[in-house]
């Protein structure tokens, strides 16, 4: 896959984010997994500076035209915000490339550009779709955007996707599919963050990560 790196409005932070094509974009959360290393919790239901994951990253994807979670959430969880749409892999646990596959159907026709992302991303935010966006029309209608981090490793579930691609990517992929092989025949250009703060790709894998994520949180007065 052809790799061109980009730094669209990654410096002052002063552009407004970009405006969405005709179709608008949607944006999936893939929640639910077994989280080993954090006790087995549901991470998407983490608190961190007062909201839980899912919840903060809901709200960066304020403006998307469709917002869907896939994956069991646990009973206590927090309902969802209206129109927001739930739903499962099929069979549940069957892992993300599936559940992308199923998140799919709850997407309406017409929609441009299909944002993919974990449940555990506290620091998404609206600057970030923004350069997603605003590297996705340059880039082409067939082409996705991905940020990169430090290292300049693709975070390919912290991106933007033609949808039309996504469909054709998802509907060859099986149960335990990684979520790689949605994206192997759809050309990718990467985007970094050099902004202040922490990036939006960073997630919380380890009580470390928690740890971390808290203490940014509480710095920025989140």
């Amino acid at each position: 896959m052809a790799d061109t790196p980009s730094r669209q409005g990654v410096h002052s932070g002063s552009e407004p984010p970009a405006e969405p094509g005709a179709g608008g974009y949607a944006a999936m959360f893939l929640v639910g997994g077994r989280a080993k290393r954090l006790g087995g919790i549901a991470k998407s239901e983490l608190e961190i500076g007062g909201a839980t994951i899912l919840h903060r990253m809901l709200s960066a994807c304020g403006d998307a035209a469709a917002r869907v979670v896939v994956g069991t959430r646990p009973s206590w969880a927090e309902p969802l915000p209206a129109g927001v749409v739930s739903t499962v892999e099929d069979p549940p646990g069957s892992g993300p490339a599936m559940a992308v596959a199923v998140g799919l159907g709850r997407i309406p026709d017409g929609i441009d550009r299909v944002a993919v992302f974990p449940g555990d991303l506290p620091f998404l935010c609206p600057t970030a779709i923004g350069l997603l966006l605003g590297a996705s029309g340059p880039a082409g209608d067939g082409v996705g955007v991905v940020f990169h981090d430090d290292a300049g490793r693709r975070q390919w579930l912290c991106g933007m996707w033609p949808a039309a691609a996504l469909r054709a990517g998802a509907a060859k992929v099986r149960p335990g599919d990684p979520a790689r092989r949605l994206f192997d025949r759809i050309s990718t250009r990467s985007v970094c963050w050099d902004l202040d703060g922490p990036p939006p790709w960073f997630d919380c894998d380890t009580p470390e990560d928690l740890e971390q994520a808290r203490g940014w949180a509480a710095e920025l007065k989140e």
